[in-house]
């Protein structure tokens, strides 16, 4: 049944994987914070990633408690991102609000969040100052990515950005218009524009469970965002492929002079040849492997397939 009312919606979209543990917190919180917001009407969606555990059951209970509570469930694991664009696309709010589902992003930050929106800001950031509990390896990954995806692409971020953040309805126009199949949210709202701001936070250890952002996960997110917003890579393999030709030929005038001219044998000719080839060889894989990395992208548009499937709502 839709919401009829005249107050401005705020929606909060929480993609879920694995918490079923943390649903009902989740809600709590949240609830906690939203309900002394009484200039404004919301709506709590959570998207179920193709969870293993009792999330999807969870969700669906507290739908039938709370009618402000709406579910979309995946009919398989689609990824963080995915689930974040379904949750735009579905959400009818003013204002739109994407957190995590772990506990990790305090709801209490929220009204700080619709106060910078209503001072006239489209986009409100989020960047986390402290997280509780964080290993070192962690942190050092954390600030290794950051410092990669801002030397390789024009788009910047801010270190410690999350998917944690406050879009005007405008906004989310805008990124919902967005056609490409690996979505990179944190790059992509800075890129559209619009007035923005940041809000800082400190963020809590995980209430419960173990987090699944595998390494992998990692690293494929990580391609997402530099292949997405930089072309570096690709002058990059012009550059060394300038300098491979260069360095060839200074290293065959050498060895015509030190064999024909001199008449010395100070220099193998095989050996500088054998040895040079493998060099080459090894730089013309590793070029291709950066030109296959965009193919791989080009090829994902052309296939067009949904970045995911809806199994249910309610």
């Amino acid at each position: 049944m839709a919401m009829v009312t005249s107050k401005k919606i705020i929606s909060v979209i929480i993609p879920s994987f694995n918490e079923g543990k943390n649903i009902d917190y989740m809600y709590n919180k949240l609830t906690d914070v939203l309900k002394y917001l009484t200039d404004y009407d919301y709506e709590i969606i959570y998207i179920n990633d193709g969870s293993e555990d009792d999330t999807w059951e969870k969700i669906s209970s507290l739908s039938k408690k709370d009618k402000k509570v709406l579910g979309i469930c995946f009919s398989k694991n689609f990824g963080h991102q995915a689930a974040i664009e379904s949750g735009l696309k579905k959400a009818r709010g003013d204002a739109v609000i994407m957190m995590d589902g772990d506990g990790q992003h305090p709801p209490d930050v929220i009204p700080e969040l619709i106060k910078k929106w209503e001072e006239g800001f489209e986009i409100v950031n989020t960047q986390r100052i402290e997280t509780e509990g964080v290993s070192f390896i962690k942190k050092a990954t954390s600030k290794l990515f950051y410092n990669l995806i801002n030397v390789l692409s024009s788009t910047k971020i801010e270190e410690g950005s999350a998917d944690f953040r406050l879009l005007d309805r405008i906004a989310v126009n805008e990124i919902n218009k967005l056609t490409e199949k690996d979505k990179f949210y944190r790059g992509l709202v800075n890129w559209i524009g619009f007035k923005r701001t940041t809000v800082e936070y400190k963020a809590r250890k995980r209430v419960n469970g173990e987090s699944s952002y595998s390494f992998k996960k990692m690293i494929e997110f990580a391609r997402i965002g530099i292949t997405s917003f930089s072309m570096l890579p690709m002058k990059i393999i012009m550059l060394i492929g300038g300098l491979l030709f260069v360095t060839g030929g200074l290293l065959t005038i050498i060895m015509v002079i030190f064999r024909y001219v001199l008449h010395s044998s100070f220099f193998s000719g095989t050996a500088i040849l054998v040895s040079f080839i493998i060099l080459n060889n090894g730089l013309l894989i590793i070029l291709l492997g950066i030109i296959s990395v965009y193919q791989i992208n080009m090829y994902k548009q052309l296939q067009n397939r949904p970045n995911y499937i809806i199994r249910g709502e309610i």
